[in-house]
């Protein structure tokens, strides 16, 4: 599997202190989806204004959002996933804000693999999406504590 990551000053920018290591958020990463025989995955870093644009173009809403995702050609193995430090720093902060960060990450390459949210766009943790979710950010945290 080949997971590259993009703009960190970005993230860094946001939030200087921000204490996960690119080493740590990768070996989690490949540790947490190694049987779901992903290829390729970028995880790009953006502003508001970009995410905006982004979700205007593919999804019709003119707002920025924190996490998009886009599987390439179709795949299920390859894809890339935008993430807006930005907009997730407004509600969360210190080590919320971190495990936001992976919580997306986790998220965005849920919707790569084929996974949706079937109700809507709110985070109903009633649906098996949002449980798988958070059962592999408690993992990962297990894999890298």
């Amino acid at each position: 599997m080949q997971l590259e990551i993009f703009n960190t000053e970005l993230l860094q920018s946001i939030k200087p202190d921000f204490s996960l290591s690119l080493e740590d958020i990768s070996s989690g990463y490949e540790r947490l989806f190694l049987k779901n025989q992903l290829e390729k995955i970028n995880i790009v870093f953006v502003s508001s204004e970009y995410i905006q644009e982004l979700n205007s173009k593919y999804r019709g809403i003119n707002t920025p959002t924190d996490v998009l995702s886009y599987s390439m050609l179709g795949s299920k193995k390859d894809g890339e996933i935008y993430i807006c430090p930005e907009y997730i720093y407004t509600s969360f902060s210190g080590d919320e804000f971190e495990e936001e960060i992976l919580r997306l990450i986790i998220h965005g390459t849920l919707h790569i693999l084929g996974y949706d949210h079937m109700e809507s766009l709110n985070d109903s943790p009633d649906e098996d999406m949002f449980k798988l979710q958070e059962k592999l950010l408690l993992c990962y945290k297990k894999i890298c504590s």
